[in-house]
């Protein structure tokens, strides 16, 4: 049975399901030199007149999304030449950071990949550019290529004696007509609020089109909208945070938080969403979630719940079974989609594909059978290897000391492999960004270089460091973990940047370096604030670098000032010597020197580099020579000492305190921004 010249193609939903068909059943159409008609309904969208340029938009309500582009999604705008206008952008996204049992693990996004954020429909209302959204972007480009658009709902659909079905619709309080050789369904699995994932008018017709049909599992999420006032924390600017917990009391499986333009997008999974089922309950689950410790961490108190948006929408989880019969087929939710990742590329995917099966193959059951049930059995198997995967990732995160095993893993790889050849960083990026097919994934998983590096980089140096930290003394109550460790691609270059500070501060270089380690993190806060912490180095009353068996105290001068003096003492006289602080250079470089003991001539560099948005980087630089012996006796002496250094506690000590810097800060910050928000006639005070 195939699609005639001038043939009728109904679109049941102009959601991005719809648009992607519409526009690759036209252009593939145009190069087969045929003609055929196609005509997209949308409730939600009015009409757009063909002849204007730029057609009026509009967009009720909302389509219940997170609104992530990701990179693969990316790509295909890109091959079909769509490009976002800015107006529609609502971030960049330029890292993504996975949480599990407070470790935190940042990931930046490829130079060569690209992430964003949008809004799918036109809320929260409150928001700039409210009418400009991914969906309604994508529709345009739909009714441009050469689609017809009727702004109404479908009421029914029936199949005539002549087999075509016929569209019944509603608009403006008239009903109408539309005789169709094809109706193609991309309605969705949210066609109202409260509705369970085989309920809905469009579902039900469906069904009764197809009586073998049995729609895809759904599973509730919760999504609603923070708004950020008087904007977005640094912390999430141009982040995802991808948080793998709750609480014991409240017990969540996965959480994500996208930025937008003056919002937080938080979507909730898990067994205290499945439960819930009144609005109070639902209440109930936010406000418990954002009082959760290690999420007020990331969320400013500054920023105001917005209760317009919220929303319970259905997240497909499976597969349809027999979604196509004689001139019908559905697309998108309503068949299938990627588990838990990525639902508009897996809707484009569908609509490409049915595209091309009933202009190459047919419009019949068996044509459908033959070409498009094949990609709908891709979903399937790809999704039976996400079950696992997502098995795996949950065992670890759920877990204190798992995933304490895999955050230490991370920068072990980080610090020792290049960027190209580091297995677990790139798994990482592929599982939360969608990167990749779950089979390839699950089979990167099991691939003997990831199990080795969590094994030796991962298990064994965490029990050598938990050793450390009880040797002297060290918690991480109440504050999170962070990968400090720099990259070795990086190292080549900050080494050089610091040369050059350096020298630009009149402080010489150590020269040839037998020790070196580098650190970083970064901190929503102002460089004010960072260097202001910063001068309690060596203080009685400071709240980091506190550990057993070592003293820091300041001897003499001044914090932050030249010729401010810091003492190390340790248990074995031979290991303790002296800084001097040498330069502060712009309020963003602090060199100190060493002056005595074994590591004479080296330095401590502190830089706080800004990074945008009132968000910088500490970095701390730390390079010397081991003092040799005076006299062939005691030559071999150093020498031995070099060897046995157990450089890996200076790893433990800055690590744990760069961290507790991160968390005093990021709370002082906090509290001001709290403040200046509840009381901004007198935020001049306050500053």
């Amino acid at each position: 049975m195939e699609l005639g010249d001038e043939a009728t193609v109904a679109i049941i939903g102009g959601g991005p399901a719809g648009a992607f068909f519409a526009m690759r059943l036209l252009a593939r159409a145009r190069e087969l030199k045929r003609e055929v008609r196609t005509v997209v309904f949308e409730r939600r969208r009015p009409a757009a007149p063909r002849a204007s340029p730029q057609p009026p938009e509009c967009w009720l309500g909302c389509n219940y999304c997170a609104g992530g582009i990701s990179p693969r999604l990316n790509d295909v705008l890109k091959a079909l030449d769509l490009r976002l206008p800015e107006e529609v952008i609502q971030s960049r996204i330029e890292s993504i950071t996975i949480q599990g049992f407070w470790k935190n693990i940042e990931l930046e996004v490829p130079e060569n990949r690209e992430m964003l954020s949008v809004y799918r429909g036109a809320r929260p209302d409150k928001r700039f550019f409210g009418l400009r959204n991914f969906d309604s972007f994508l529709l345009d480009e739909a009714v441009r290529a050469g689609a017809d658009l009727i702004c109404g709902e479908v009421v029914d659909v029936r199949r005539q004696e002549n087999g075509k079905p016929l569209i019944r619709y509603r608009v403006q309080g008239a009903e109408a007509g539309l005789e169709a050789d094809l109706a193609v369904f991309a309605a969705g699995v949210n066609e109202g609020i409260g509705l369970g994932g085989g309920q809905g008018r469009i579902i039900q017709c469906l069904r009764r089109l197809l009586p073998d049909f049995r729609p895809p599992r759904v599973r509730r999420s919760l999504i609603f909208e923070l708004q950020a006032r008087p904007k977005v924390p640094p912390g999430l600017v141009g982040a995802i945070h991808f948080v793998e917990y709750g609480s014991k009391t409240l017990p969540l499986e996965m959480c994500s938080l996208v930025p937008k333009r003056g919002f937080i997008t938080v979507v909730l999974v898990g067994a205290s969403v499945d439960a819930a089922v009144t609005r109070g309950q639902n209440q109930e689950i936010m406000r418990r979630f954002l009082e959760l410790p290690h999420i007020r961490k990331l969320i400013s108190p500054s920023v105001q719940f917005c209760p317009v948006c919220v929303c319970r929408p259905n997240m497909v989880v499976g597969s349809a079974r027999n979604p196509y019969g004689d001139r019908i087929a559905a697309i998108g939710d309503l068949v299938t989609t990627r588990l838990y990742k990525d639902g508009i590329l897996s809707a484009c995917h569908t609509a490409q594909a049915l595209a091309e099966t009933i202009l190459t193959r047919g419009i019949d059951a068996a044509s459908l059978r033959d070409a498009y049930e094949p990609t709908l059995r891709q979903f399937r198997i790809d999704n039976r290897f996400a079950s696992l995967v997502f098995l795996v990732h949950r065992a670890f995160f759920s877990s204190s000391v798992l995933s304490r095993v895999l955050y230490q893993a991370v920068i072990t790889e980080r610090k020792s492999t290049p960027s190209g050849r580091r297995h677990l960083e790139n798994l990482l990026w592929r599982i939360a960004s969608g990167d990749d097919q779950y089979r390839d994934i699950f089979f990167a998983m099991a691939h003997p270089a990831t199990v080795w590096s969590v094994l030796t980089g991962g298990a064994l140096i965490t029990l050598r460091n938990y050793l450390t930290e009880l040797w002297f003394g060290l918690t991480w109550q109440g504050f999170g973990r962070f990968t400090t460790g720099v990259a070795v691609e990086r190292l080549q270059a900050k080494r050089q940047q610091f040369s050059r500070l350096m020298a630009d501060a009149s402080v010489a270089d150590p020269g040839t370096l037998e020790f070196e380690r580098m650190y970083t993190v970064k901190i929503a806060a102002p460089r004010e604030k960072i260097l202001e912490q910063l001068g309690f180095f060596g203080e009685a009353d400071r709240r980091y670098l506190r550990p057993r068996w070592l003293k820091v105290q300041r001897v003499a001068g001044q914090p932050n000032t030249p010729g401010c003096v810091i003492r190390y003492e340790v248990v074995w006289p031979r290991c303790s010597f002296s800084l001097i602080l040498e330069q502060l250079a712009g309020g963003h470089l602090a060199v100190y020197r060493v002056r005595d003991g074994f590591a004479r001539g080296g330095v401590l560099v502190f830089e706080i580099e800004k990074l945008g948005d009132g968000a910088c980087a500490l970095s701390i630089y730390v390079a010397f020579n081991f003092k040799r012996g005076a006299c062939w006796l005691t030559r071999p002496l150093w020498w031995l000492f070099r060897r046995l250094f157990p450089a890996y506690v200076h790893d433990v000590l800055w690590n744990h305190s760069l961290c507790q810097i991160k968390d005093i800060v990021e709370a002082e910050n906090q509290r001001v921004e709290s403040l200046l928000a509840h009381d901004p006639d007198h935020s001049e005070f306050y500053i």
